[in-house]
């Protein structure tokens, strides 16, 4: 049974306010006041409410303002504004400030108990997410049974309490990298700090910069106010860059800097700003090749190197296959409300034998897609979406008369597919931004594709997409 949610009523008038916590205590609700967004944001802090109704004109600080600062503090925090002045401009612009929903006075008072039961019950999800995740992290991470499993223990075991020294994590796509790190994290002395994860694969090139030290307001079209960069997000904390050999070189030698120094520079700012946190980076490329053909910095390399740790791909350590199937399976089953026993001999033969080029993605992804078409207590091999026989046609030693018909044409396909890319990428001379408008996807999906098809190496010297 679930304690009554408590709301903040927030206006400078005490009729209006006496009005609203009626109509909230009548339906259950536990209510604060507040006569300004300055008193609100306090209050807010210190009562924590699962939900705050404010009015927009108030003196010190208005609703919208009041929004914004919340957002900052408790992004998960919905709140609910009321003008009597029903402005479309301010409505627009409340919920890009992060509203839950814009309302005129006077009120509908049954729209406003709906509205209000949405966002409670939409915070009460996400704060319940929140403490699963929690609970979760607390738990000891295995990586596996294998001795290469063992060795990934070893080395995090060995890293963890030195939070001075910077470790890289390479492997392939899909082996666990972040997870690695976030354990790492896990076992630090920094682990009541913030985990800050940068995708530097999926940063526009162009605001890269921005992203990572922050900006300064003016700095560039759009800056409209002053911007904390992740770095800084993640002082007394750990700040993992991920796909780091997608940075530019220009980006390189700043990251270099920021790191001697532990300080950053934001766009258009002059003064560095300082920051403390532990680095961990992880790529799916081999750097040091990217090293010796220049496209990757020494110097950096050397910096963030300092300690390597390598996650080798499934298909290397298949006893760790069924090990992580049955870690999936018991995820899928209480995420699905299923009680699936187990798989089937044929089953887990299957997935030993099948090549898993996504790895441990691809390999919960299959659970996941068998639990939920799954119509008996156990997984075999037809739900699971792969054979043993079919497995063997995965191997580059397979000759190709030998593959079945559907893997034959997936690989035809994703052979057309990285030429398309390709030959995209060359007529637009390396400019990626212009090659995801030719191609009518978006920045991100392309960039995914190139680092799926290995295009990332190719396209790395070309000239940076236009903002």
């Amino acid at each position: 049974m679930f304690d009554p949610p408590i709301v903040l009523v927030v206006d400078d008038e005490p009729d209006m306010r006496w009005v609203l916590a009626g109509l909230f205590r009548d339906h259950g609700y536990q209510v604060l006041e507040a006569e300004d967004g300055e008193r609100a944001f306090a209050v807010a802090v210190e009562q924590e409410p699962q939900l705050v109704v404010s009015d927009v004109r108030m003196p010190k600080t208005d609703g919208v303002a009041l929004v914004r600062r919340l957002r900052e503090r408790q992004p998960d925090l919905p709140v609910i504004l009321l003008s009597a002045v029903e402005d479309l401009d301010t409505a627009v612009g409340a919920m890009k400030q992060g509203a839950f929903d814009y309302m005129g006075k006077p009120f509908d008072a049954d729209r406003l108990l709906v509205t209000a039961e949405r966002a409670v019950e939409q915070t009460r999800l996400r704060r319940e997410v929140v403490k699963l995740r929690d609970r979760l992290a607390s738990r000891t991470v295995r990586f596996g049974v294998s001795d290469a499993a063992a060795q990934i223990e070893r080395m995090i075991e060995l890293v963890a309490p030195q939070a001075t020294i910077s470790v890289l994590i390479s492997g392939e796509s899909g082996t666990g990298k972040e997870v690695v790190a976030r354990e790492i994290h896990r076992r630090s002395p920094v682990r009541d700090g913030p985990f800050v994860a940068v995708d530097c694969g999926a940063l526009p090139e162009p605001l890269m910069e921005s992203q990572l030290f922050g900006h300064r307001k003016g700095a560039f079209t759009g800056a409209d106010r002053d911007r904390q960069g992740l770095f800084r997000r993640a002082h007394g904390g750990t700040l993992f860059l991920d796909e780091l050999g997608n940075l530019p070189l220009s980006l390189q030698a700043k990251l270099l800097r920021a790191l001697q120094e532990r300080a950053v520079v934001p766009v258009g700012g002059g003064e560095p700003e300082p920051f403390e946190a532990r680095l961990l980076c992880a790529t799916n490329a081999r750097l040091l090749e990217d090293v010796r053909a220049e496209r990757f910095r020494v110097d950096l390399y050397h910096r963030v190197a300092e300690i390597a740790i390598e996650i080798p791909p499934l298909r290397q350590r298949p006893e760790d296959v069924a090990h992580f199937a049955r870690l999936f399976l018991a995820e899928a089953n209480a995420e699905m409300g299923r009680q699936i026993a187990g798989l089937d001999a044929a089953a887990e033969a299957a997935l030993v034998g099948h090549d898993w080029p996504g790895n441990l993605r691809e390999l919960r992804n299959a659970i996941r897609r068998a639990v939920v078409l799954c119509h008996g207590d156990m997984l075999d091999a037809n739900g699971l979406g792969v054979d043993a026989a079919a497995a063997t046609v995965l191997s580059p030693e397979t000759p190709p008369e030998t593959r079945s018909l559907t893997e034959r044409i997936r690989r035809a396909t994703e052979a057309l597919e990285a030429r398309i890319l390709e030959e995209t990428l060359a007529a637009c001379t390396g400019n990626k931004a212009a090659a995801a408008r030719a191609l009518e996807i978006d920045y991100t999906t392309l960039h995914r594709k190139l680092k799926r098809h290995g295009l990332t190496e190719a396209t790395r010297t070309a000239p940076s997409p236009n903002p």
